[in-house]
This record gives C-alpha cells, structure tokens and sequence, in this order.
C-alpha cells in the first residue's frame, strides 16, 4: 500500500516544513532535479502560481540540490504553441530565472521511445532526468476528466508530435453495427458527431477524447490506435521510466477547465488541500476520491461526461504504481 501525505486547506501553512521532511535524502545532494509543472495559458486565471514554483526551488535548493523548471509547447493555437511564446507567457506569469531562482526550460526537442501503441517522444529534459518533482494542480479536463499528475507528464512531458498523436490515436472509427441512435453524439462535448445513416464523425473538430466509445451501448465505435486514456498513460510513462520521482498535487482552485484554457472558467468544488508521495498512481486515485468525497459524486464525470478513473485505471494496469493508498497527516 503507498502512503501519501496529506494537508488539508487548513494546515496550508506546513507545506514547507512537510515538503522538505519529505525531500531530505530523496535525492541525492548535488543532484539536477527538473521541476515539471504548468506555467498557465495566458488569459488562465486559476494555474498555480509561481509562488508555488518559488517555495519548491528554494526547499531543493536548500537541500543542496539543482532544479530547473520545464514544461513543452502546445499544439493548438495560443501563446504556447512555440518555445518562443511560451517562454513570454511564462515570463508575464512571474515564471522567469530572476524571479524563481532557476532556470526556466521550455522545448520541444524529443526522444522517441517506442510504447505498444505509441512512437513517442519525451522532451529530452524530461529524459536526460534522473530525478524530478512533478507539481500538478488538479482540475477539470474534458479529454482525460481531470488533469493531475498522469496528465502533467503524459502529455506536458511529451513532444508536440506526442501531443497529436494521442488525441488522433483516439479518434473514433464508426463501425458496420451503428444503428444511429445518437447516444455518441450526446455524449460528445466537442460537437464532432453527427447522426445521418449512421454515426458520423467530424474529425477537425474531434480531440479523440474517446467519451464516444465509452458511451456507445453497441460497441460500435472503435479508437482509432487506443483509447485517450490508454495512450495518455502510456505517455506518462515514458517519462517515469527509471527516473526518481517525488509528486505534489495541488486541490485548491479546482476549476472546470484545464491551466490551458484561456476562455470562461468556473471553480466547481471548494479548496481541499495538498497530496505528496512517490506513487503518480496513488496520488491521482487520492485526488480523484477527495475531489469526490467532498463532492458526494464523481464530480469531473459528471461535467465532462467521462471519469478521471479510467486514465488512472490504465495507467496502474501499466504498472505505472497503484491505486491502493492510505493517507497520513
């Protein structure tokens, strides 16, 4: 059974004390330690801060360790879809080496790593890492239910390739059996389904989030490689293999959307507080059954039509750690 520490909202105020508790003699002393976290969409009011960057590389630092701070460009349109802007978003959002402390990486330099059904690449800062702390901040997303650690490296650690590759192995193909009874195109929140003889699907405004193939009662829709969550995990995998690895998610401002939107956003669930541990499996689980708990149902499958469970799922069936956990204060 993993452990993982928990802080509620309340108790806010020991994050550094508990955090550099946890970390001394995590990694070794003189080590580079990339820091992987999301620096914020522009428009995005609810990413973490870099307040939050702030205290980690300091504790690192402290601990006689070398961090730098990563994330990967997007590849739909916006201030991060190239290094370049992505480095001017992160910047504006107080991310910077003068205001952090550290280096600031952003690249989408990758290193194929071949998974059953993926030829990804992982940034090469990612996969020249030996030892890594991964922030994620919990919430909403409607490919993956809700974005967390899993999502934070399976698709922020990978390169844009990576990126569409997951969502076009998800895509859906319409099989022989349709009987076009429109529950997929309800199920869709991206509007890409049509019914006409049969389901039809619009693939330049599909994401391949696979909520269609769940919901279809006939099993007749197939994923085009895999399903989201399966390549998702994959993914993240890539990142973790043989690496140190210690993670810390954040449940306080815990919107609809994901750090990447930059549109209408809304907090759908009140600040629960802090998950740490060495386990990407358990500490997901962990966030997924607070968010619930403190929801009284599974609250993102419920917005997003389409669990957290299922990418958290795959990922333990990948042997990525294990969704068995117990939580200590």
């Amino acid at each position: 059974m993993q452990t993982i520490t928990f802080l509620d909202k309340n108790n806010i105020n020991r994050f550094d004390s508990v955090l550099k508790e946890k970390l001394t003699g995590f990694f070794p002393s003189g080590s580079r330690v990339a820091v992987k976290l999301h620096m914020g969409e522009e428009g995005n009011k609810y990413f973490l801060k870099p307040e939050w960057a702030k205290k980690i590389v300091n504790i690192l630092k402290h601990l006689g360790l070398k961090p730098f701070l990563f994330d990967s460009p997007v590849i739909y349109g916006g201030q991060r879809d190239s290094s370049a802007k992505y480095y001017k978003t992160a910047e504006k959002h107080g991310f910077s080496e003068k205001s952090i402390g550290c280096p600031v990486i952003v690249s989408d330099d990758g290193v194929d790593v071949k998974t059953y059904n993926l030829n990804a690449q992982v940034c090469k800062p990612i996969y020249e890492s030996v030892y890594m702390l991964v922030l994620s901040h919990v919430k909403g997303h409607s490919c993956s239910g809700f974005g967390a650690a899993i999502k934070n490296l399976g698709m922020g650690g990978t390169s844009k390739k990576t990126k569409a590759d997951i969502h076009s192995g998800g895509m859906p193909l319409i099989q022989d059996n349709c009987i076009a009874c429109g529950i997929c195109a309800k199920a869709c929140g991206f509007g890409a389904i049509t019914i006409k003889e049969k389901a039809v699907c619009n693939e330049k405004e599909c994401w391949g989030c696979s909520v269609c193939y769940y919901a279809c009662p006939n099993n007749a829709i197939k994923p085009k490689d895999a399903t989201f969550d399966l390549l998702l995990a994959e993914a993240a995998g890539t990142c973790i293999n043989n690496k140190k690895i210690f993670y810390v998610n954040v449940l306080m401002n815990i919107a609809k959307q994901c750090d990447c939107w930059s549109g209408e956003n809304d907090i759908v669930i009140g600040d629960i507080g802090i998950l740490l541990g060495d386990d990407i499996v358990a500490i997901d689980k962990a966030s997924f059954d607070m968010v619930n708990k403190k929801a009284g149902k599974d609250l993102f499958g419920a917005i997003h039509k389409k669990s957290p469970l299922l990418h958290i799922k795959e990922a333990e069936n990948l042997g990525l750690g294990s969704m068995d956990y117990c939580t200590t204060n």
